[in-house]
C-alpha cells in the first residue's frame, strides 16, 4: 500500500495559522506578568508545565506513529497537538481581559 505524503501546503498554512495564534497567547502573557502578583507567578509555571505536555504528547505521538508505520503523519499531528493547546490559551487569556 502506497503512504500517501504530508500536505505540505496545508501544514504551511497550519503553521501559519499557529505563529499568529501564539503571537497572541504571548501578547497577553506579557501583560499577564507585567502586571505581577501571584497570577502572573501561576501563569509562568502553568505556562512551562504546558508547553513541557504539549513536547511529552507531540513526542509520544511521533513514537507511535513510527513504530506503526505511520511516520508520514507526524507533522500534521504535531501542528494539530500544538494548535489545540495554543488555541485553548488564547481562549482562557481573553476571557480574562
Amino acid at each position: 500500500m502506497r503512504k500517501k505524503p504530508p500536505n505540505w501546503t496545508k501544514l504551511a498554512a497550519d503553521a501559519f495559522k499557529l505563529g499568529v495564534t501564539a503571537n497572541g497567547v504571548i501578547a497577553f502573557r506579557l501583560a499577564k506578568l507585567a502586571r505581577g502578583g501571584g497570577a502572573a507567578r501561576r501563569e509562568s509555571k502553568r505556562m512551562i508545565s504546558e508547553k513541557v505536555a504539549a513536547a511529552q504528547t507531540a513526542w509520544l505521538a511521533a513514537a507511535r506513529d513510527a513504530s506503526t508505520a505511520q511516520a508520514h503523519k507526524t507533522p500534521e499531528r504535531t501542528m494539530a497537538i500544538y494548535q489545540k493547546r495554543v488555541s485553548r490559551n488564547l481562549r482562557r487569556l481573553t476571557k480574562m481581559v
